[in-house]
């Protein structure tokens, strides 16, 4: 789940099944073969990188529950997750001012059951790679609906500047920090006007800030609004 969702290439995953396995038999005494025999029916045979897409971990299969007191656990019955994911699709549309029109099959549930696992780490973020139409940001604000998260995408027009970008940015940033809201920026190649906006990103993913994004007095109201939550969480909270 860490290393083979990384993975494009089945030449790369029969690589890693093949330490996987070297590794369960030498360091854990146990046959991989053996462990995970349920994904090829109890027949004693061989798992490949193929039988392993029936593999699936994930919090989502009990949508009665609140997404932060569900219990992360493997998922065995493959067709009740197929079912689950069409049932959460259809709550999405009854919800949704933009419905989408999907076709729940096991490579699109793989998709989506990755995004869920990234989103569910803090801090997390993924590069979804495929051509135009093959449904990346479908299932990325279904995974996000899935997860309980709010989708923030900017809208692009001709006029669109630096500064409406980065006014965009401060209202993202509101939500998730001083409102403590679950939050997915969605932004796709197509938006990328102006470099600056990638290099906006890369601080984002990599200082979970913006530098200079906000004036001090926006600044202030934001430091005041964290500060009882971190209080609460045993962090230091300077006034600057």
């Amino acid at each position: 789940r860490v290393f083979q969702d990384r993975l494009v290439d089945d030449q790369d995953r029969e690589w890693l099944m093949g330490q996987v396995k070297h590794c369960s038999s030498t360091i854990l005494s146990e046959p991989f073969d053996q462990l995970m025999g349920g994904l090829v029916g109890g027949s004693g045979g061989p798992v490949s990188h193929t039988d392993m897409r029936r593999c699936f971990f994930g919090d989502y299969m009990d949508s009665s529950l609140e997404p932060p007191d569900r219990m992360y656990c493997e998922i065995t019955d493959v067709p009740k997750l197929l079912g689950v994911m069409e049932e959460y699709l259809v709550d999405f549309n009854a919800t949704s001012k933009r419905p989408m029109n999907l076709a729940m099959f096991l490579f699109a549930v793989e998709h989506v059951s990755r995004i869920c696992r990234v989103l569910k780490q803090p801090g997390g973020h993924m590069l979804l790679v495929g051509v135009g139409g093959s449904g990346r940001q479908s299932l990325a604000r279904l995974a996000a609906f899935i997860s309980g998260m709010q989708v923030f995408q900017v809208e692009i027009s001709k006029s669109y500047s630096r500064s409406e970008w980065r006014e965009d940015l401060k209202r993202i940033l509101r939500t998730a920090g001083g409102d403590a809201k679950p939050c997915v920026f969605l932004f796709s190649d197509t938006q990328i006007k102006d470099e600056a906006f990638v290099e906006d990103i890369n601080n984002l993913l990599n200082a979970g800030e913006v530098p200079n994004t906000f004036p001090s007095d926006e600044r202030m109201v934001v430091m005041e609004a964290v500060r009882p939550r971190a209080a609460k969480l045993g962090l230091e909270t300077p006034l600057e």
